[in-house]
């Protein structure tokens, strides 16, 4: 099996599985004890994303109203602002959970990100965004391939990725 067909496997595997579950078999960290996670697995995958206009939007939408820096202080100390936010989320450590990353390249299960985005009641903290209805399944499902396809800055184009799988 190609790298890339392991890839597109693997991530509709854990979509199907859910998180807590995923977490379980493939994180190579503690086991973390989110629960109440929405299954994403309905969602096609969505392989072309190019994050200035796909996921910072949702950043824009629906997190700048905390993760922002206005001459003060971002909640949580994580700007998402255009400008900031790729750079404070790709390996960056978490404030709330050490020893564990916001955003793991190729590795949603393990970023601290998408479970905060996708459980009630994430290892730490609350679930985001805090106060607001959750994001869409289809916008915690566009996260969560985007940091699959490895959280790339730059647009993707995988149109000859080495096969599409279904989600399940």
């Amino acid at each position: 099996m190609s790298t890339n067909t392991f890839a597109a496997s693997l991530a509709a595997l854990t979509r199907s599985m859910g998180l807590a579950l995923g977490l379980a078999l493939f994180s190579s960290t503690t086991v973390m004890a989110a629960t109440g996670c929405e299954s994403i697995a309905s969602i096609p995958i969505t392989w072309n994303i190019d994050y200035t206009t796909t996921i910072q939007d949702v950043f824009s939408n629906r997190c700048s109203n905390c993760h922002v820096d206005h001459a003060g202080s971002p909640s949580g100390d994580l700007d998402l602002d255009p400008e900031f936010s790729w750079d404070n989320l790709v390996n960056a450590p978490s404030n709330s959970q050490p020893g564990r990353f916001l955003v793991v390249p190729g590795q949603p299960l393990n970023s601290v990100l998408f479970e905060k985005l996708n459980c009630d009641l994430p290892d730490a903290g609350d679930r985001m965004p805090r106060a607001r209805p959750p994001l869409a399944p289809a916008e915690q499902a566009l996260i969560f391939d985007w940091i699959m396809l490895g959280a790339p800055f730059q647009p993707t184009d995988f149109i000859f990725f080495g096969g599409f799988e279904p989600r399940p």
